[in-house]
């Protein structure tokens, strides 16, 4: 927007040299082609980009605006194609550049922190963690910025582990061994924990998960900006690892359906199986965000199967499993138990009166 007595030719030579100024900065972002060796052409594109994304974060946010009407906003359709494009890896604008015409625009009712935010909600359904602290500036792009969203509070547990090591447990071998599933509570977004005690029963905690239709390519292009940022923690890329090694068979998905983990909106429970199934190949995962909590498991699990204690646990974990799983359950078994006692004694002083 012009500033006040400056010309719209004028407004535009302005922005455009300051974007020639980060032209140098901005090419390193992205990878070598012929098509970004005009300086001024790429500036160009940077600026009707970077423009587009800005009017649609702006039309969005208002109030007064008539989204109905709007070719964009106002076709449902529509607006998730351009929502999952402006997501995809390989469409991402430095956040510098879009920072720079936010600074330029005399419009700025809100930060562009709380624009970004706003237009793309809640992709993955977590509680979404509204971190003043993540600057947009600091963010290398949108996707970026959202990532950092997603950071869990701790993540200073890590180790290297290969992919045999975690694949191990599906939802229902964990379920069969007495272990609980429950959605988490806990602040952070992608926090996992398993609590285990002998006085409890083993839980596990796991934020709730709402499958929809692009819950897979935004998972994706997550995980594809994980890989190609060493420097970043691969928590995203753990998170589904996590869910492979849980989601083997569409009895898996029913176990996390039961306990409010999962929310499958693709139909069958197979197309959430094949989900996070496909999500994860030929991906590496290096550091394992979860490791801590796997570890557990594994202890858990291995002395459930131990030679001394595994006939006992197992059929204690049944026992829970099948006639003490809810408060009714648990009535009718000491109903069958008070009536057995009295048809037992009833039977003893009949025999006795007999002889």
């Amino acid at each position: 927007m012009p500033k006040p007595g400056q010309t719209a030719d004028a407004a535009i030579k302005e922005i455009t040299n300051k974007i020639l100024e980060k032209a140098a900065d901005a090419r390193s972002c992205y990878a070598a082609t012929h098509e970004l060796n005009d300086d001024v052409r790429f500036a160009e594109m940077l600026l009707v980009d970077g423009c587009f994304i800005l009017e649609l974060l702006y039309r969005r946010q208002k109030t007064d605006h008539p989204q109905n009407v709007d070719p964009i906003l106002g076709n449902t359709l529509v607006f998730l194609d351009v929502r999952h494009d402006l997501l995809l890896l390989e469409n991402q604008i430095p956040m510098f550049v879009l920072q720079t015409l936010f600074d330029f625009s005399l419009v700025q009712p809100y930060p562009l922190f709380d624009l970004i935010i706003s237009f793309f909600g809640n992709m993955l359904n977590f509680k979404l963690k509204i971190r003043k602290v993540v600057m947009p500036e600091s963010a290398a792009h949108i996707l970026g910025l959202l990532h950092d969203c997603y950071l869990p509070g701790n993540t200073a547990t890590l180790e290297r582990l290969n992919t045999n090591q975690i694949i191990k447990h599906s939802a229902v071998h964990l379920e069969r061994a007495g272990v609980d599933f429950k959605q988490g509570k806990g602040r952070d977004q992608i926090c996992v924990n398993f609590s285990s005690s002998c006085v409890s029963r083993p839980c596990f905690h796991i934020p709730k998960l709402c499958i929809y239709d692009l819950t897979e390519p935004f998972l994706r292009n997550l995980i594809a900006f994980e890989q190609c940022s060493p420097s970043i923690p691969r928590h995203i890329t753990s998170y589904a690892f996590l869910m492979d090694a849980l989601l083997h068979t569409k009895e898996d998905v029913e176990v996390l359906e039961k306990a409010v983990v999962l929310e499958n909106h693709l139909g069958a429970s197979e197309d959430a199986t094949r989900l996070f199934n496909t999500l994860c190949k030929e991906v590496v995962l290096g550091e394992f965000t979860f490791w801590e909590q796997w570890h557990d498991v594994e202890v858990y699990c291995n002395s459930y199967s131990g030679k001394n204690f595994a006939r006992g646990r197992r059929n204690w974990a049944e026992l829970k499993r099948y006639y003490f799983s809810s408060r009714w359950a648990l009535i009718s078994v000491i109903a069958a138990i008070i009536l057995f006692t009295f048809q037992a004694i009833h039977t003893i002083y009949t025999v006795r009166s007999f002889y």
